[in-house]
């Protein structure tokens, strides 16, 4: 009897791990699709050799994850809330020395489900976004396990900004039931932002001190960067964010700085 159940568990850790390569397969695959998606190289842009920058953004599911990317590059809330899988976006600026910076944002799933795409997104992102709901201990303690498997992965620092979400739904950090954060984010020497994915300024700050480290990260000498082109809302982002907004966006050259 014994060597029947060991048996059955020997083949359900086969079965485990060769699922565990297709998540893997497949999340390779469609990094590839999103590389081809990015806008074409003009002469002009290989002469100016774009840096390439990945953000990953993390979390436990319903932190507002997807909300936070919506209202930093269309400047929209979603407030219907759908499952993400994994969506790719990019946005190109202007850097205040004559070069360009390809910024690739990742919105992952925060589903235990994908957590071979986690892996896979902690050892090649080039900076992470830690996202949990203030009134949500449990993804607050996911987070935590996100930003240690990350530094445990990571051999070289790489830049962490957390991110403390729907900060409009107490007025004092006491009434928080995600507690402990910020005694958390001084021992681990992160910053830690609060911030309403409603609010848009809010979130540009969250996403700014991710951008200022990674400039100082990657010495990129610059005075200022300029929003020059990027990507549109997917049909699942559009459910959510005005169409006047949309239209407004696509016929929208630059913005105003975001870092300067």
């Amino acid at each position: 009897m014994y060597h029947c159940r060991n048996s059955g568990l020997v083949r359900y850790i086969h079965f485990m791990k060769r699922t565990e390569r297709k998540d893997t397969r497949k999340t390779l695959a469609r990094s590839k699709s999103a590389a081809k998606s990015r806008p074409p190289n003009t002469g002009r842009d290989i002469m100016r050799r774009p840096y390439e920058i990945t953000v990953i953004v993390l979390g436990a599911t319903k932190v507002g994850k997807s909300a936070l990317v919506s209202q930093f590059l269309w400047e929209g809330f979603i407030s219907d809330y759908k499952p993400t899988v994994e969506e790719f976006n990019w946005i190109e600026y202007d850097l205040g020395d004559g070069n360009a910076l390809m910024l690739q944002i990742i919105d992952s799933s925060g589903s235990h489900d994908f957590l071979a795409m986690r892996h896979f997104y902690i050892r090649t992102g080039d900076a992470f976004l830690v996202v949990f709901s203030i009134d949500d201990a449990a993804s607050f303690e996911e987070a935590r396990r996100i930003i240690e498997e990350i530094e445990q992965e990571r051999k070289k620092k790489v830049p962490i900004v957390l991110v403390a979400n729907k900060c409009d739904l107490y007025e004092d950090v006491m009434d928080w039931k995600a507690k402990g954060s910020h005694q958390y984010a001084y021992t681990r020497a992160i910053p830690i932002v609060e911030c309403s994915a409603k609010k848009q300024p809010e979130v540009v700050e969250a996403f700014k001190e991710l951008l200022e480290r990674l400039r100082d990260e990657n010495r990129i000498g610059i005075t200022d960067m300029r929003k020059r082109r990027q990507s549109m809302p997917s049909t699942r982002a559009y459910s959510g964010i005005d169409v006047a907004d949309v239209e407004r966006l696509k016929s929208k050259q630059k913005s105003n700085c975001v870092i300067s």
